[in-house]
């Protein structure tokens, strides 16, 4: 049986390091690639698939934007609603797209970065629900960084090209003045751990991390260029995807899905120890100060109405054409990449 907190590391996988140019159109050849990379995941599941609940697959990173799903599985809240959601921990935000394209994830948690990006290119994937409108995200820098100017020509880290990491970091650099795909040398090294390492090791100069990475560069009082929640930035992060396939074929297994995971999110705001507890379990963090403040940021920040921001569609979309084509009719249609019609049934029971 599936492991659900078996990794899949991306860094072995240079085939796709060229995401989301060359895969990001639901070709054959990115069907057959994805499919190979998760069969290793999903071919345990024989005795899972014979139970009566329903077994859902659902593609996360580490990141503590993902509670709500890791709470409701917890609380028993999907399998109230007869589904068995399987978390899958995938490194990388674009192969966690790529696995809602492949159809062998039926739910991802994804950055929406990522999502649109495939829609432009002809991707029948849509967002269904973001936990938070912006996830909290510290530009953090070496102590030997004075200003941001003797940033220039040194080296800062994504996941990957094309993720969420890779979007917070433009935003952050930018509001400094730099431009990150200019002036610094990007590094895809997989995951926020690794991340966190380079900058400690002095093999990156600056990093944009969220809470749980960023604590301890906080604590020890590291410098901090930007404060992302301190602007009006808008970006949606982590956000329940589908295919519109199987948004339009499994109505109900979607809205039960939208409503357990709602339900997660009501419960984090309610009981901490309990999203302690489930935090602890899906990323055995050990460090009970970052446990505890990263529960406390995200109780604040997720929505009791997690609907996609289309503001933040708005800016992806501009984000996206400033370093490539866009098409026209993509501007001012929020419709085509978030679909609230399930979201609103869900809470409508």
């Amino acid at each position: 049986m599936l492991r659900a907190q078996q990794i899949l590391d991306a860094r072995s996988l240079l085939v796709l390091d060229s995401f989301p140019v060359k895969f990001l159109t639901p070709t054959v050849r990115c069907r057959s690639i994805v499919s190979i990379i998760f069969a290793s995941l999903l071919c345990w599941q024989g005795a899972a698939c014979a139970q009566e609940l329903r077994h859902i697959y659902y593609g996360t990173s580490a990141s503590v934007a993902h509670l709500p799903v890791w709470v409701a599985k917890d609380a028993s809240y999907f399998a109230k609603r007869g589904l068995n959601v399987e978390p899958v921990q995938i490194r990388g935000g674009a192969l966690i797209t790529l696995g809602i394209m492949s159809g062998q994830l039926q739910f991802s948690g994804a950055g929406a970065e990522s999502v649109v990006a495939a829609r432009v290119e002809g991707a029948e994937i849509v967002l269904l629900a973001c936990p938070s409108d912006l996830e909290p995200i510290f530009l953090i820098t070496r102590p030997e960084i004075k200003s941001p100017a003797e940033l220039k020509g040194k080296a800062s880290a994504v996941t990957r090209i094309g993720s969420s990491t890779h979007f917070y970091l433009r935003a952050a650099l930018r509001l400094v003045g730099l431009d990150a795909d200019k002036d610094m040398t990007i590094l895809q090294l997989g995951a926020g751990p690794e991340m966190a390492t380079a900058l400690e090791s002095g093999r990156i100069a600056a990093a944009a991390l969220n809470t749980r990475y960023a604590l301890p560069f906080l604590r020890r009082n590291w410098p901090v260029l930007v404060d992302l929640t301190k602007t009006d930035l808008v970006y949606p992060s982590s956000c329940v995807t589908g295919s519109r396939a199987y948004v339009k074929s499994e109505p109900k297994v979607v809205e039960d899905f939208l409503a357990s995971y709602v339900a997660g999110i009501q419960l984090i705001k309610k009981d901490s120890a309990f999203a302690e507890r489930s935090l602890i379990k899906w990323t055995r963090e050990k460090d009970n100060y970052v446990v505890a403040k990263s529960i406390e940021t995200h109780a604040r920040i997720f929505k009791s109405l997690p609907y996609v921001p289309d503001k933040g569609i708005e800016n992806i979309v501009k984000d996206l054409a400033s370093r490539r084509n866009v098409p026209k009719e993509f501007f001012a249609k929020p419709e085509l990449f978030r679909d609230n019609g399930p979201l609103d049934r869900a809470l409508a029971r």
